[in-house]
């Protein structure tokens, strides 16, 4: 049960139309070699009325999917979740941001000064 406990529950999983809206609107495209291509949703598209109207609030995170194409298959060979490296770099800034709530106000030596 404590396994449970300490999953991140705001990261939904990835779903089919999250899929379907990278295959269909991916404006990212890396050429990995051998056949096959990496797609992906730029930030900015995502941002976009159609996608929004698509996937409503997965619409930011369908943008962590990326999607390895086989050009010479047609078929997907590897969905890629990169939602974990989204929130490890939120962490980070999470933890400068914690210096500014300092409990003790008091000390001069322990407020940063900008």
């Amino acid at each position: 049960m404590t396994r449970l406990a300490r999953q991140d529950w705001r990261t939904a999983p990835v779903n089919a139309a999250m899929i379907s809206a990278v295959l269909d609107f991916a404006d990212i495209h890396r050429d990995l070699g051998g056949g096959r291509t990496l797609l992906r949703l730029s930030p900015a598209r995502a941002a976009k009325a159609d996608i929004i109207l698509l996937l409503g609030r997965d619409a930011e995170r369908a943008c962590d999917v990326g999607l390895v194409w086989n050009d010479r298959e047609d078929q997907i060979v590897r969905v890629i979740d990169d939602a974990a490296l989204r929130a490890s770099r939120q962490d980070a800034w999470e933890e400068v941001f914690d210096l500014f709530a300092a409990d003790d106000r008091d000390r001069a030596s322990q407020r940063l000064c900008a």
